[in-house]
């Protein structure tokens, strides 16, 4: 068999491999799409694999989940390293279950039209960024669609969408509009306790934010302008997380009110906040 070229919008890149196992040819698989890379085989058996980024499985792994155009097989070619090992029967069973993984991930995933855009947080200090983090904040600007994003980023759908929801869940990124959305509650508690209780409010909530990581993370998705009291969604955060923030910081001010005000004064304004919150 000399070499050949192959439209993978037709045919499945494991299909092809599952061929060039079975006639246990050496030679290089040359895939171009959403990313483009290399699958070297020795008689057959997958030993190496390059998307650009990646060596090994993880490129593999890439390349099996990246939309795919066209291939071209060259005969005869050997690889400079070995990097796989498995056969490509295990090869085929580790894909499908990074497959199933991957389709868990997604559901994680907003729609591929969200444009995200970065939070204010010091990412440098915060977490320790890998070079594909580094690769999908760069192109997150609150201009380009998740969709331009993941295929601009040129590490793989399944590494850039692992990407984006850990950035994500760590608040270097966010939806503007979900996040409105979702914090609306968060925002009207912490008004509503700004105006009933002003700068004691804004007092307790900086000392609540002390109190544990969890608390920390509330306050650091907001920027509050200390003397007018205005509140800014800096970043997102989940319905639950928010759920579980408010109900502890009202224990919290429960404790901290009549310190600040006595007993009946604190009272009554503690009934007052409450029916603004509720209304």
């Amino acid at each position: 068999m000399a070499g050949f070229e192959i439209n993978l919008k037709e045919f499945v890149l494991g299909d092809v491999l599952q061929f060039l196992a079975r006639v246990k040819k050496t030679g290089v698989l040359k895939v171009f799409g959403g990313v483009s890379g290399e699958i070297y085989l020795q008689g057959g058996l997958v030993v190496h694999a390059t998307d650009g980024t990646e060596k090994g499985m993880e490129a593999l792994f890439n390349l099996s989940f990246v939309e795919l155009a066209k291939a071209s097989f060259e005969l005869g070619v050997s690889p400079s390293e070995q990097t796989i090992s498995e056969e490509l029967g295990k090869l085929t069973e580790d894909i499908e279950k990074r497959r199933i993984e991957f389709e868990e991930i997604k559901k994680k995933l907003p729609s591929l039209k969200t444009i995200l855009t970065k939070s204010t947080k010091d990412m440098e200090s915060a977490v320790a960024l890998r070079r594909t983090d580094w690769q999908i904040l760069a192109l997150i600007d609150g201009k380009r669609k998740l969709s331009d994003v993941i295929n601009g980023s040129k590490i793989g759908g399944y590494e850039a969408t692992k990407t984006v929801i850990w950035l994500k869940d760590q608040g270097l990124i966010y939806d503007p509009t979900g996040a409105e959305r979702v914090m609306s509650t968060l925002t009207k508690f912490l008004r509503i306790l700004f105006e009933i209780f002003a700068k004691n409010g804004l007092n307790w909530l900086k000392k609540w934010s002390g109190v544990n990581s969890d608390n920390k993370k509330i306050l650091d998705a907001l920027k509050i302008n200390e003397e007018t009291l205005e509140i800014e969604i800096m970043a997102g955060l989940n319905a639950d997380e928010i759920g579980e923030a408010l109900k502890n910081l009202e224990e919290f001010i429960k404790v901290e009110g009549p310190e600040a005000y006595g007993k009946l004064l604190f009272k009554k304004k503690f009934e007052d906040f409450k029916k603004k919150i509720i209304g």
